[in-house]
């Protein structure tokens, strides 16, 4: 697995600066952007994170995930692996389908198997929500997209090259949880971003906006 993010406490602090520092003055901290924890799904201004391709000077706004109720399918489905052997193999043993001089070990490693392969599940699930990520920075947009656990596809173009910022949500449980797409449109030939089910939309919409704007009053000056 590459590495993706680097902890580098010094290199937000000495790369605050221009547009990043301008957005973050007029984004105060709220409810929102202080939910910066480990697994969060929306950081604003997360401190102590750098990733890969990140240039000097160059500083994070905004990392987005998934929203985390984009997990529910497979942490359901991973409940149900943990908690089917605890009722499968006593039923199996009492109803006789196995018989009595079948050995323990094989019904031991059996359980093994079965917990290492859901372990192996949750594992790969949580990889490809945790290191699929979308970074806006005071001078481009990243996307990281892992497409499965040992192939990812990365994207990214210029503030100065974003034409168009919005966002879609719809349904009961997204505008009562807060979160939906958000779709950038850049330049004429350059791919379109979307970044799929990020909490907030309207808010890194705003945030965007105010990117582009302050990037447009640098070039004019």
């Amino acid at each position: 697995m590459p590495d993706i993010f680097v902890s580098s406490p010094t290199a937000n602090t000495t790369a605050s600066s221009g547009s990043g520092q301008d957005v973050a003055r007029a984004n105060p901290p709220n409810k929102f952007h202080l939910h910066r924890q480990f697994f969060s799904a929306y950081h604003f201004m997360p401190e102590g994170m750098r990733f890969e391709t990140q240039a000097p000077g160059e500083s994070i706004i905004l990392l987005l995930r998934r929203h985390w109720i984009t997990n529910f399918f497979w942490v359901a489905i991973t409940v149900i692996f943990l908690i089917l052997p605890l009722i499968l193999f006593p039923v199996v043993a009492i109803s006789g389908i196995i018989p009595k001089q079948f050995p323990g070990s094989i019904l031991t490693l059996l359980v093994f198997v079965w917990y290492l392969l859901t372990f192996s599940y949750v594992l790969v699930n949580f990889v490809l929500w945790y290191f699929t990520v979308a970074i806006v920075t005071n001078e481009r947009l990243v996307e990281i997209d892992f497409i499965n656990i040992l192939y990812k596809k990365f994207a990214e173009t210029r503030i100065a090259r974003i034409e168009d910022v919005t966002n879609r949500t719809g349904g009961f449980i997204r505008s009562l949880l807060d979160y939906g797409d958000v779709i950038v449109q850049t330049a004429a030939k350059e791919v379109m971003f979307e970044f799929h089910s990020v909490p907030h939309p309207e808010q890194v919409v705003r945030i965007m906006n105010e990117l582009m704007e302050k990037e447009g009053e640098r070039r004019e000056s």
